[in-house]
């Protein structure tokens, strides 16, 4: 049986919804797996899919409270990925296993490639495969570098002893170092696999011209609609990669700047498919579907730098769950909690000021003469910049002001 999975927030379902379905259109006898990286909070319970629902708590995640709170959506949804394929290959019993990126549609049966992947324990696609122009529009090579050489928007898995021993490194190494920091040599899940070829055997380099076709390749792959087939360089496309969609279509991607519709007329004919499909699954309805774990449990939004500081921190510090704002070890009380007696400001404050040096020069004596300035200045720019809820902040803040 041909198989496949992806992993969705629920407010990606019509995008998993279009992908599984373009993957029955062609392997109608194929089973489709899809994970949901998020809480269903009553969204999906009266929708039939035709998948197969996998829930985080099926696939043995440790520590998973904690990858939940310090990784953003983004993050977390790809954090989970070996988990979940070990879970689909060693629990399930698949003899092999095809992951997508839910911004995928497949067009052309994978007969052949399904046929030569037990062969294979690992199979990777890479971003190009010849040079990018030098013409300083992204992405460039320097761009490629950061993310990495192969694509994980696809990876295919055959059930070997090598393809496990690198699924279980995989997961060691993204249990806390699944984040988006290309400065730091991070791009989520993606930059780790380029020590694959090296690491493990079985590595199957899948270098078809019609295989993860997206923007950052659409130098060497034009899209061609042929009697209302699509093809790359005269062969059937066999999947497109719609990676920074912008669903109005205002732009090819939102990653890019190579490329513009008036020169790719047959490309923003596949874009308008696309985008129709996804409308009939549900989009303008499930794409604003809320992100359970964006919230704390008194329904406050968490900001981005507050997960940044808890990377920082959560090893250090014994919170117990970070989601819970009652528990007075937990994180949240912490991190609105005074500094010190003598000269407070919040936790969190200190935190912004240590990656300032623009602050530190304005405000030198945070704990003598500068204190009172530096909270007047929070007091607006913590909720701009930071995205802390003032309803929150103010308060915080007023507790400390004359003490």
């Amino acid at each position: 049986m041909f198989t496949m999975c992806t992993i969705v927030a629920k407010n990606y379902l019509a995008f998993a919804r279009t992908l599984v379905q373009s993957f029955l259109n062609h392997h109608p006898t194929g089973k489709a797996y899809v994970l949901l990286a998020d809480e269903s909070e009553g969204f999906l319970n009266t929708h039939e899919e035709t998948f197969e629902w996998v829930h985080l708590k099926d696939i043995g995640l440790p520590e998973w409270p904690i990858m939940r709170f310090q990784y953003n959506i983004t993050e977390f949804s790809t954090a989970v990925k070996p988990f979940f394929l070990d879970y689909l290959l060693r629990v399930r019993g698949l003899e092999s296993i095809v992951y997508f990126d839910p911004d995928i549609l497949i067009t052309h049966r994978m007969d052949d490639f399904y046929r030569k992947l037990p062969q294979f324990g690992i199979v990777l696609t890479p971003h190009i495969l010849t040079p990018l122009p030098d013409d300083h529009k992204k992405p460039e090579e320097v761009d490629l570098l950061q993310s990495g050489v192969y694509n994980l928007g696809f990876i295919a898995l055959s059930r070997k002893d090598e393809t496990m021993r690198m699924l279980q490194w995989w997961k060691e190494r993204l249990l806390h170092h699944c984040i988006m920091e290309p400065s730091k040599g991070y791009h989520v899940d993606q930059r780790w696999m380029d020590m694959a070829p090296a690491l493990f055997e079985g590595v199957h380099i899948h270098k078809d011209p019609t295989y993860n076709v997206a923007y950052w390749n659409l130098h060497e792959r034009p899209v061609v609609n042929r009697n209302g087939l699509y093809e790359i360089n005269g062969k059937p496309l066999t999947f497109y990669h719609f990676s920074g969609l912008v669903a109005d279509l205002s732009k090819v991607s939102q990653h890019q700047t190579r490329f513009e519709w008036a020169h790719m007329p047959d490309l923003l004919g596949l874009f308008r498919e696309y985008v129709r499909k996804l409308l009939l699954n549900g989009y303008a309805e499930t794409a604003h579907w809320r992100y359970a774990y964006n919230y704390f449990d008194n329904g406050v939004a968490i900001p981005a730098f507050a997960r940044i500081v808890y990377r920082k921190h959560g090893a250090l510090q014994v919170f117990g769950n970070p989601f819970l704002t009652l528990t007075s070890i937990g994180f949240y009380q912490w991190l609105f909690s005074p500094t010190n007696v003598q000269a407070p400001i919040p936790q969190l404050l200190r935190e912004v000021y240590e990656t300032r040096v623009d602050l530190q020069r304005t405000f030198p004596y945070v704990e003598g003469a500068d204190r009172i300035n530096l909270m007047k200045w929070s007091k607006d720019f913590v909720p701009l910049e930071y995205g802390v809820d003032p309803i929150v902040w103010n308060p915080v803040l007023d507790s400390m002001y004359y003490r």
